[in-house]
């Protein structure tokens, strides 16, 4: 089959740096079984592709609805449902991403004269979930569906080694049972990692600010935090 996959993030938001994961999984399954698959940066000509996946983060990303109701058309992600975005097929979501689905683009918008820094998470981070879920329920929140944190995927579900750092996309990595001994097996790849989304500043506890700050992390920490006083205590920590 001749796939298309449209990151419709990239197209619509112009400083959007950041790869789509699921984009990045369907892009790997459908390769892996011997597609013809791309990723399309418009919308024109959709007619002569087999499949189309269209996914989206963002709610306000813009997208033509017209293009939805194509027969050979597939959409999904937050954007398009928030909180009641279906989940990928297991099969998809547990295939390793295929980190070079963005490899022409970027390439292209270096050769252009972009920084090459502005890219960085497309070229330098494996990325990925180690948990998935939040018991908070936050009302303004896409994982206010669930009631805890579990595990989701072990670590080599989407880590290359060619890459030198981890990118980590975990809702509430601390509130996870098991988060201590996927602390100890990030340290010991020895790469820079990160929580891109952030830390629960609320459950912290000697034991884990001592594990989190000792490691190899890769920039700031960001926390999640209740109010002003929250904020003062981690600022003295």
């Amino acid at each position: 089959m001749k796939i298309a996959i449209i990151d419709a993030d990239l197209i619509s938001r112009n400083k959007h740096r950041f790869p789509n994961l699921a984009c990045m999984k369907i892009y790997g399954y459908y390769k892996a079984l011997g597609n013809t698959v791309q990723l399309k940066i418009n919308y024109e000509d959709l007619n002569q592709y087999d499949k189309v996946f269209i996914s989206k983060v963002f709610t306000d990303t813009s997208i033509n609805s017209d293009v939805l109701t194509l027969p050979n058309v597939e959409y999904g992600g937050t954007g398009f449902f928030y909180d009641k975005a279906l989940k990928l097929p297991d099969e998809i979501e547990h295939h390793m991403p295929d980190y070079h689905l963005y490899d022409e683009y970027v390439n292209s918008k270096i050769a252009a004269g972009a920084k090459r820094n502005d890219f960085k998470y497309y070229l330098d981070y494996s990325i990925g979930f180690l948990t998935r879920g939040c018991f908070r329920q936050c009302e303004f929140c896409v994982n206010q569906n669930y009631k805890k944190v579990s595990v989701h995927s072990p670590l080599s579900e989407f880590i290359d080694y060619n890459r030198k750092k981890i990118c980590l996309l975990d809702d509430n990595f601390l509130g996870c049972a098991d988060w201590k001994d996927m602390i100890l097996e990030l340290r010991e790849l020895n790469k820079p990692f990160q929580f891109k989304q952030g830390l629960d500043e609320r459950i912290l506890t000697d034991e884990k600010c001592k594990l989190l700050f000792s490691s190899k992390y890769d920039g700031d920490y960001i926390f999640a935090f209740d109010n002003i006083a929250d904020k003062n205590i981690i600022e003295q920590k």
